[in-house]
């Protein structure tokens, strides 16, 4: 075995990459960090005792290019006795429907494909080939764009439990020597070298000049901050989420949305009382910019009783009666003023899910996510509302994520008979202003689910259920200007 193998066995056994018996899909481009890892892994699946599947998606933008790199992907998984899964992914249209750059489109759909082949294969796990090379550039790239603490902690080894990356701490110099001592093949990608792309600036350009003019060793210099930034996120963050639960009050059901109560929040310390105010405005489908937390931070702070801040989309912060509240007078409206005494008429909104995957909902500022499923996670009862999971041959794609509309009818689980969806959002004391937030999942049969309030009986799962449809609503990860949660531009 050669020692760059077992170099990564001793990462994987150290960082428990693996579990014995585990399923992996190993994500392969074609490219010279992708091709390593397939053969990396093929190698040490005997020896650790997991299961690996290749996933090789086309982004459909360097068609002179794509053929030769599936047919190098499909050749060496075959060489290698693996099964070998391809897709054509749509970039350039999920980019212009989605109003999203190519490279943060090609992200989503790639990662919507890798987990459908995950479901299809009960995998676990899903191995990238990022490496210390890139986690130098993502750092910068987040620093440039703007971000937090845990923008500049950089890639995880392990995110979510479920995506792996072994390559994160080997230079790609040391991965090539691999490739050529082992007479790998590889293709290499043109738009590698296009300019136009950030990213693309950083590797050929920045980090150049760094090195030359400042430090030699800088990629090194910014990998060990990010590793240093990481063990201090971890801890920032649990502290923060005690601190939440102490100082705010909840009510989403309630125009009043949530509370701060400003005598306990005055005694925490500045970056405690950041990740609160964030928080809070997640809680809220608000994605706050650094101006709009130190906004929020002065009104808290020194705001006089009954001064208000208009953020985005009709959303209200109000200091009053030594607390800060958060609300939605009249439901995600763009209005200048006091809405309380605006108009009452309200924006709909409805996104197509073509297929599994990842959408935005920009009118939420959340995004759903639709993964298939073979068999019911451990625990899956307990993840309810958050998560729907039904029957995904009960249902018809397209679906559609959409707003409340007059003479939506459903058969709530759980309850005798058909009720109108106003009725029962009057039952859940749910406030006019309030209805047209709330998500309702659809196909042409009907109505699914009430996302994150109650099912429809139809998709419900059975004793003859097959595959299981999981759809999740969440509010969206922090980009250039969180302070918590992941970055969602990077790799």
């Amino acid at each position: 075995m050669h020692f760059f193998v077992k170099k990564v066995e001793k990462i994987i056994r150290r960082e428990q990459l693996f579990a014995a018996g585990e399923r992996c899909v190993a994500a392969v481009s074609g490219g010279p960090d992708s091709m390593a890892l397939l053969q990396v892994l093929a190698q040490l699946a005997p020896v650790l005792d997991f299961f690996l599947v290749v996933a090789h998606a086309d982004h459909d933008l360097r068609p002179e290019e794509a053929e030769a790199e599936a047919r190098l992907v499909q050749e060496a998984a075959r060489s290698l006795g693996l099964a070998c899964e391809c897709s054509r992914l749509a970039v350039r249209a999920c980019a212009r429907e989605q109003g999203l750059s190519l490279e943060h489109a090609a992200r989503n759909l790639r990662y919507g494909f890798l987990e459908e082949v995950a479901a299809r294969y009960r995998a676990t796990k899903i191995a990238v080939a990022h490496t210390a090379d890139d986690q130098a550039e993502e750092i910068l790239l987040r620093l440039i764009r703007g971000t937090g603490r845990a923008g500049l902690a950089g890639m995880a080894r392990l995110r979510d439990g479920l995506v792996v990356r072994p390559f994160l701490g080997i230079a790609k110099e040391e991965i090539l020597g691999y490739l050529a001592a082992e007479n790998i093949p590889y293709c290499l990608d043109s738009s590698n070298r296009e300019r136009r792309y950030l990213r693309n600036r950083i590797r050929l350009d920045l980090l150049p000049y760094l090195e030359e003019h400042f430090n030699p060793n800088v990629g090194n210099s910014l990998r060990e901050t990010a590793a240093i930034l990481q063990g201090e996120e971890e801890l920032l963050g649990g502290m923060a989420s005690q601190a939440y639960v102490q100082v705010v009050a909840e009510d989403m059901a309630e125009s009043a949305g949530l509370t701060i109560q400003l005598a306990d929040f005055s005694a925490l310390s500045l970056a405690i009382k950041r990740r609160i105010l964030e928080k809070a405005c997640w809680r809220m489908d608000c994605r706050p910019s650094f101006k709009q937390i130190a906004q929020l931070l002065s009104l808290a702070e020194t705001g006089a009783e009954g001064a208000a801040l208009h953020l985005a989309r009709g959303l209200r912060v109000v200091k009053a009666e030594g607390r800060v509240c958060f609300c939605y007078p009249q439901g995600h409206r763009t209005v200048r003023g006091n809405l309380t005494a605006a108009g009452r008429e309200e924006a709909s909104f409805c996104v197509e899910l073509a297929a599994p995957g990842e959408y935005l909902l920009e009118a939420m500022g959340a995004k759903v996510t639709l993964r298939l499923l073979e068999a019911l996670p451990e625990g899956w009862e307990t993840q309810a509302p958050e998560t729907l999971y039904c029957d995904a041959g009960k249902v018809s794609f397209p679906l559609l994520v959409r707003s409340f509309r007059a003479g939506d009818r459903f058969f709530p689980l759980g309850a005798p008979g058909s009720k109108k969806v106003g009725d029962f959002f009057t039952d859940q004391k749910i406030p006019l202003a309030q209805r047209n937030r709330i998500p309702i999942l659809a196909d042409q049969e009907g109505v699914i689910a009430i996302l994150g309030l109650r099912p429809d009986q139809r998709a419900a799962i059975g004793p003859r259920t097959g595959r299981i449809l999981a759809v999740s609503l969440h509010p969206l990860a922090t980009g250039e200007n969180g302070f918590t949660e992941k970055a969602i531009h990077g790799k």
